[in-house]
């Protein structure tokens, strides 16, 4: 009697340190797991970019977050003699090109219209459409650089 209850109780005690070596692991596998999905939700945070054109007459300012390709932001445009437009930008980077839609209000109206820009070094040149509208052309006049952005 005794050598079963002595047997049993080893049992018992290899059961449990069995079953708690086994919760060790998962809990283990949860922490690395919980870490890993930090790590990627880490990565993802987007990058804000201000770039500003600026001279006695005109302004330009063009502030965008990037989440990896993606890219949303806010397009001012303040021309001499010609009306303020102010809108939202939103497009995608593909390699040194920012191909966007450019919702924006002017004159009372809402607009849109599509936008591309030019990386070169720390300046965003931004295309326009030809006069025969079969391809655009980089104007290097207005060249965007980019600038701090400041405080929100």
């Amino acid at each position: 009697m005794k050598f079963r209850l002595l047997t049993l109780g080893l049992s018992s005690i290899l059961i449990i340190s069995c079953k708690n070596d086994k919760d060790q692991e998962t809990k283990e596998t949860e922490t690395l797991v919980e870490a890993q999905q930090y790590e990627e939700e880490e990565t993802k945070i987007p990058v804000k970019m201000c770039y500003l054109y600026a001279s006695a007459t005109d302004t330009i300012s063009l502030n965008i977050q990037k989440l990896d390709e993606t890219i949303s932001g806010s397009l001012i445009y303040m021309l001499k003699e010609k009306d303020i437009n102010r809108g939202q930008i939103s497009g995608t980077m593909k390699g040194d090109t920012l191909f966007a839609e450019y919702s924006f209000m002017s004159e009372g109206e809402n607009s849109v219209r599509p936008v591309m820009f030019l990386q070169k070094d720390n300046q965003l040149i931004e295309a326009y459409l030809t006069e025969d509208s079969t391809s655009y052309k980089f104007n290097e006049d207005f060249a965007l650089t980019r600038t701090n952005c400041g405080v929100n």
